[in-house]
């Protein structure tokens, strides 16, 4: 008997878990092409019901704040959505004013029992219609939202003790918590309240420089690295964490993000550059989360690590957390973000249920896959057509593998069961050469337009991983963490690294034998297992799910190859 998991705020999805696994996951993003799409995931619970488990109960993540405003108004949960992407006006001084009113009285959801019964019955009962609407008829259970994102990381991570973290901005009157997980229980230790929030403090800094709030956090990221360094000691009256009070705390009386931001423009961006306030907001949330790191170390004498929540998307302050002496084992469970929350509340009433602790995830294909049957029939039509060329080879791993290695050119690569959540793992990529910096400027250039200061990743096969990289404590399968390129190693990964010399690895070893097959052919070829790899879709779009994607990526971009399934494409 398996758990439906729900999340129906921002980023709405579904996951699927049965004995402590995670069966199969998926966010409404990549159906209706609305990157971190809102409201009630209609089509990730249809394509969930059919994956022939039987479905006991449904757990929902997030019963108030914005995620009840979302249930009973899902027009201005979008309209706040289209704020933060820019795809809607600005509101004016005096509506940010109100808004902080506003949010300054409900921010915390005091009471919280108040709160907790106007989600559980009023947005229960609007979930309940919504589910028999697709075809569900079942029993609801509600996992408050930092338990939802502690249960993701704990669960997934295959430690039977850890520390667990959580921090974003908020959820359910909280921005983070620390518990212990303990043999599949959980037991929160301190809880920090959404009023005094370091991920309020990083989306609003972003919004300040002109980027998407709870978007483009990681450009905000990456601009820090192009700044001198930079001390902003005006940020420690926006937030701070108190050692001595095991809190956030904050005395600040602006809340509301738009507001925030535009306190941000007026006090400090006429007085630091814009790459200097990346820096400065960068540098002092990565002391704020090593304190409270540290601290609970030292205190509970656990040293193995695991966090979750939308702060934790921040590569830099993982690769702190992971080089840490005083962190014996780090996961970062890889949706990390609200994203994954459904994840996370399947993961906690599926423990709660049946009482089993799972083995941690080896992978996250998780989504749907196409046969070569289906991808024929659509790529003979678009051959009549005129639109492309292909031809069915025998082995598309060495075949691609030719054709990036000998002639340095750049291939979509679509196989097997698309990835849960935001990074591309070798099913759904785009592939290069890493050693050509101008590879770098050309995926830019034909697919993914980014900013000159955002770099790509890689993906570079367990056995050279420590060739590379320094220091190298352990191996990350999921792109979440950051790592140092050694100095002289550097020319090998210039394309897929930061002026930094970071880059973000996906750390290969046997879970995905097709993909590892093409980066050894790649090595035979070169001499280095390792290639750079980015998500596959066009700027602003969700990473591609159907063969139908693909090819509208491939008319719509630059790109001239692309490998699908046994088949490889080349558009004329």
């Amino acid at each position: 008997m398996a758990i439906l998991g729900i999340h129906d705020a921002h980023d709405a999805g579904a996951a699927l878990v049965n004995n402590g696994s995670i069966i199969a996951a998926i966010n409404e993003e990549r159906f209706t092409k609305r990157k971190n799409d809102v409201g009630f995931p209609v089509n990730s619970v249809r394509y969930l019901a059919k994956q022939g488990e039987e479905i006991e109960k449904v757990a929902v993540a997030w019963y108030g704040g914005s995620a009840l405003f979302a249930r009973v108004m899902p027009s201005l949960e979008r309209k706040r959505r289209d704020l933060w992407r820019k795809a809607a006006k600005k509101p004016g001084r005096i509506r940010m004013h109100l808004h902080n009113f506003v949010f300054r009285l409900i921010q915390d959801q005091r009471p919280h029992a108040l709160w907790r019964y106007m989600g559980t019955h009023i947005g229960g009962s609007i979930i309940a219609r919504r589910l028999k609407d697709a075809g569900l008829d079942k029993k609801i259970v509600f996992v408050e939202h930092h338990l939802a994102h502690a249960a993701s990381a704990y669960y997934a991570s295959g430690f039977k003790e850890a520390l667990v973290i959580t921090l974003d901005g908020a959820g359910d009157g909280l921005s983070g918590t620390v518990s212990i997980g303990d043999n599949g229980k959980l037991e929160r230790l301190a809880s920090f309240k959404a009023s005094a929030s370091l991920g309020l403090l990083y989306g609003a800094a972003t919004l300040a420089c002109d980027l998407k709030y709870s978007e483009d956090e990681g450009k905000l990221m990456s601009l820090a690295a192009y700044s001198y360094p930079e001390t902003i000691p005006e940020l420690e009256k926006i937030v701070r964490y108190d050692e001595k009070k095991k809190q956030l705390v904050s005395n600040f009386g602006v809340k509301y993000e738009f507001e925030l931001a535009e306190y941000i423009k007026d006090h400090l961006l006429w007085k630091y550059n814009r790459e200097a306030l990346a820096y400065g907001v960068q540098k002092y949330v990565e002391e704020q989360v090593m304190k409270i790191v540290n601290q609970f170390i030292k205190e509970t004498g656990i040293r193995n690590v695991c966090v979750a929540g939308g702060l934790f998307s921040n590569i830099i302050i993982n690769m702190l957390i992971n080089e840490s002496p005083e962190v014996k084992d780090f996961f970062v469970f890889p949706h990390m973000g609200d994203g994954g929350l459904a994840a996370g509340a399947a993961l906690y009433a599926d423990f709660m249920e049946h009482g089993r602790l799972g083995k941690g995830i080896k992978d996250l294909y998780f989504g749907p896959e196409y046969s070569n049957l289906e991808i024929e029939e659509l790529l003979k039509k678009e051959a009549k057509e005129k639109k492309i060329e292909y031809e069915e080879v025998e082995d598309i791993a060495k075949y691609t593998a030719e054709k990036i290695a000998e002639e340095n050119k750049i291939v979509l690569w679509f196989q097997g069961r698309m990835e849960y959540g935001p990074r591309a793992l070798g099913n759904r990529s785009v592939l290069a050469l890493p050693n050509y910096p101008e590879n770098r400027d050309q995926v830019n250039i034909i697919i993914k337009r980014r900013p000159y200061y955002q770099p790509f990743a890689s993906t570079i096969l367990e056995e050279d991983a420590a060739k590379l990289l320094n220091p190298y404590p352990r191996p990350n399968r999921f792109m979440t963490v950051g790592y140092k390129i050694k100095p002289e190693e550097f020319p090998k990964l210039v394309a897929a690294s930061h002026i930094d010399k970071t880059t973000r690895p996906q750390i290969l070893g046997s879970e995905n034998k097709l993909y590892r097959e093409l980066i050894e052919a790649v090595k035979k070829k070169t001499g280095l297992g390792a290639v750079l790899n980015t998500s596959f879709n066009k700027h602003g779009m969700p990473i591609v799910m159907t063969p139908e994607d693909a090819l509208w990526t491939l008319h719509n971009t630059g790109a001239k190859y692309l490998a699908i399934g046994n088949f490889f494409v080349t558009k004329e």
